[in-house]
């Protein structure tokens, strides 16, 4: 059959094998998974000399053997063919995302068809029985919010004005609805690392990457839940994606190995690859691998579901304290993402131009905009309503203080409605639920340090943990040691999320781990929990978050905001986040005690210590706070905004056209850019004074100190409570360094001033007005120079 060039057969370059379509230009004999093809049909019952070759796409050809009998055999496979097509194309969805199996309807129902079919000739129609859509058709105005999660993503849309929630990667769509389901997890689970990426870095949109090459959300959590103490599994997940995003420029490089061949990929760096507006994607396989944009794709394939439709705007949240080169890097991985969930027959149509992603609020913003209504809050006349919003999630715990008032003349004669005047944010970045577990399974394998020096078992070391004597090698960022870490975090969750420690055999709460060594083998071990020192851990770590948002508090609210005003009387304080559910979090703010006698005793002494501090910060006349906790979920109303899906439901009312106004005086201020994230100071009298402080304006130059003998010890933290003027020198969460000074220093002072986030601008000059005065030609001053905090 050898004929046409080089190693051709009858004149054809791609026929169909078990493993794909086997391309044989040039003697490449490569296997490409999604391609075309003709194939060989042997039939048993005609003689072994005839042989029939079929091409389904073009023309059917008979090579051998009599012409009558091969044409009856013909018309058969002609009928055949369209039936199996749709058989195979009925499983298109559901082998990528899960998504329903496609009904005999969507092939031939006039009013439906498929998107990919678009464009097709007649014949090809035909020959599959298929009916083509134009995707055009069926292309949606509504606005899509989504809620970007540390654990767990929202995801919400406007439905002729009724905000709905959609569902990502669960088991059975066809099981009846629970408010948990829309809380989707950001998790990604890589069975084949391999084929996945031969799929994603082939085609551009719509790839065909499969569901069991890598799974996203409720399954994939799912099944690490339910094999925790598998390192295989374990070290195949990727949590905390947002975390990652946030994190790498400190991090050491993270790997992921798969399930089935033990592959290890490491990822590159995020960088903002931002497609070129209405311009088709292209993809290679010199594209790093994003799991920010793959685990938008999978978003986006759910989103643009064909018993849905297509969407082409979309806003995201932000947590108050991301710098804007982490925003823009993770925006431009989910426009890319979003963007190849859509059908390529779309692509090169006019509407395809309003595709946009874009950011549109941060996230206690966007609660607040949404808790308020629903707790029957009205906005209030003149300054309005004080609020203030205590969000404490999983990766970082944002504070949002505000005013939610009525529109003036001019704003409501531009069709505004309601106003929030947002005048001040703060944050606490180390804060979350998740950097609690780590930071709870650090002090766990701290616990049982001679276990892992004993059996060689290395861990992680959260960032905002001190290391420890003989440390050296036993933190690590192995593979082996963050496996090691994760499979902790998994038995410690229920401490931390119902005060309980699952399966402990007496009160050392010990657990039965096979756990890593230095080497990637398995040893078990029997991990004692020191479970009263965790509870410790995370009463005295929250109470400190609870300070800081205090002390966030009255800087917004006391000495005059809005300017020439008093101190609201009242806030409504708004807890947010999941985090915010544990009874600490309630004691603290005066809510509920629990019912354990010394625990309850023990959180009443730390809210009378919040409340001291509350009184101090505003000079012995603080507002009264009323405190609303988490808006609870109701299984008869899925819809209903919560703690959690309350963001995403909350930015829809702020997208565009929308009738509730924001001015973010806060962020006018920070000049678009996430507030200055550091306490910058010195050590006096054995106590930290920081200079400069959370949030300070960018550009001031601020006192720091005075040098000596050249060299001033810079001191600088991101803890909260380094505003309280309580944290003494050596605390683990202070970090010094000592700066070598240039040129004679006698009679001068160290200034600096905020530059960026994490950036700060220092000097020496001999007065304030001296500094001040240089700052246009800043790099011609004494020890000028740029520092980078972390």
């Amino acid at each position: 059959m050898r004929s046409g060039r080089k190693f051709r057969l009858h004149e054809v370059e791609f026929w169909l094998c078990d493993g794909g379509s086997l391309y044989l230009e040039d003697g490449c004999f490569n296997i490409y998974q999604n391609s075309p093809g003709h194939f060989i049909l042997c039939n048993g019952k005609i003689n072994s000399q005839q042989l029939v070759l079929l091409a389904l796409k073009n023309n059917w050809s008979v090579l051998q053997g009599e012409t009558d009998l091969l044409a009856g055999i013909r018309a058969k496979l002609e009928t055949a063919g369209s039936v199996y097509a749709q058989q195979g194309l009925a499983l298109i969805d559901h082998l990528i995302c899960r998504q329903p199996l496609l009904e005999e309807a969507q092939f031939t129902d006039p009013n439906k068809g498929l998107w990919e079919a678009w464009g097709q000739s007649e014949e090809d129609q035909k020959a599959f029985g298929i009916r083509p859509r134009n995707p055009a058709l069926d292309v949606r105005r509504d606005p899509i919010a989504i809620d970007f999660g540390t654990s767990s993503t929202v995801v919400a849309h406007d439905h002729n004005g009724r905000p709905e929630l959609m569902r990502i990667g669960v088991k059975d769509f066809w099981e009846k609805q629970h408010p948990s389901h829309y809380e989707n997890p950001t998790v990604l689970e890589f069975i084949d690392i391999a084929a996945m990426l031969e799929a994603w870095q082939t085609t551009a949109y719509r790839p065909g990457v499969l569901w069991d090459q890598v799974r996203c959300s409720h399954e994939a959590l799912h099944n690490w839940r339910h094999n925790e103490s598998d390192p295989v599994v374990v070290s195949s997940i990727l949590g905390k994606i947002k975390q990652w995003a946030l994190r790498q420029p400190w991090n050491a490089r993270l790997r992921i190995t798969d399930q089935k061949h033990r592959l290890e990929h490491e990822l590159a760096r995020l960088t903002p690859r931002n497609p070129a507006k209405g311009q088709p994607l292209t993809v290679s396989d010199q594209d790093p691998f994003d799991p920010v944009e793959l685990y938008a794709w999978f978003l986006g394939m759910n989103i643009n579901w064909r018993g849905r439709g297509l969407f082409l705007k979309h806003y995201m949240s932000f947590p108050v304290d991301y710098p804007q080169v982490i925003k823009n890097n993770i925006l431009a991985s989910f426009r890319r993402g979003l963007q190849r969930s859509l059908p390529p027959t779309l692509v090169n149509q006019p509407v395809f131009n309003d595709f946009t992603v874009e950011e549109r609020a941060s996230e206690p913003a966007a609660y607040a905009a949404i808790a308020l209504p629903t707790l029957d809050i009205a906005p209030g006349a003149g300054k309005g309503v004080a609020y203030a919003v205590f969000d404490f999630g999983g990766g970082t715990a944002d504070f949002d203080y505000g005013y939610y008032r009525e529109p003036d003349v001019q704003e409501e004669d531009a069709g505004w409605e309601a106003v929030f005047e947002r005048h001040g944010v703060a944050g606490d970045m180390f804060l979350g639920g998740e950097n609690l577990l780590e930071n709870m399974a650090y002090q766990t394998f701290i616990h049982n340090v001679e276990i892992c020096r004993q059996k060689k078992i290395a861990f992680t070391r959260p960032l905002d943990a001190e290391p420890f004597v003989g440390s050296e090698l036993l933190l690590e960022r192995t593979r082996a040691a963050t496996t090691n870490t994760l499979m902790l975090i998994s038995r410690l969750r229920p401490l931390w999320e119902t005060g309980q420690l699952a399966g402990s055999s007496g009160s050392s709460g010990v657990q039965k781990m096979d756990l890593l060594t230095r080497d990637g083998n398995k040893v078990s071990c029997e991990i004692a929990i020191p479970q009263e020192a965790l509870r410790t851990y995370l009463a005295e770590r929250i109470e400190r978050g609870v300070i800081g948002f205090h002390a966030g508090l009255a800087k917004a609210f006391a000495g005059g905001k809005p300017s020439s005003s008093a101190p609201p009387e009242e806030v409504h304080v708004l807890l947010a986040g999941n985090a915010s559910r544990s009874p600490l979090v309630a004691g603290l703010f005066g809510l509920t005690a629990t019912n354990e006698v010394a625990a309850a005793e023990a959180l009443a002494a730390a809210h009378d210590r919040v409340q001291t501090f509350l009184v101090d910060q505003f000079k012995g006349e603080p507002p009264r706070l009323i405190v609303h906790p988490p808006l609870p979920a109701d299984d008869q109303d899925v819809y209903r905004p919560t703690g959690k899906t309350g963001v995403a439901l909350g930015l829809l009312r702020l997208c565009p056209g929308g009738a509730v106004k924001v001015i973010d005086r806060a962020r006018e201020a920070a000049r678009d850019e996430a507030p200055f994230a550091f306490y910058v100071g010195r050590i006096r009298l054995g106590k930290f004074e920081p200079g400069l402080s959370q949030g300070v304006p960018y550009d001031e130059w601020h006192e720091l100190g005075v040098p000596r003998e050249r060299v001033f010890n810079l001191i600088y933290t991101r803890s909260p409570m380094a505003g309280t003027g309580t944290m003494k020198e050596g605390s683990s969460n202070l970090t010094k360094w000592p700066l070598d000074l240039a040129g004679e220093c006698e009679g001068q002072r160290v200034y600096a001033r905020a530059i960026g986030p994490y950036q700060i601008e220092l000097c020496t000059a001999r007065s304030m007005p001296e500094a001040e005065q240089g700052q246009e030609e800043a790099q011609a001053m004494e020890n000028f120079r740029v520092l980078e905090l972390a």
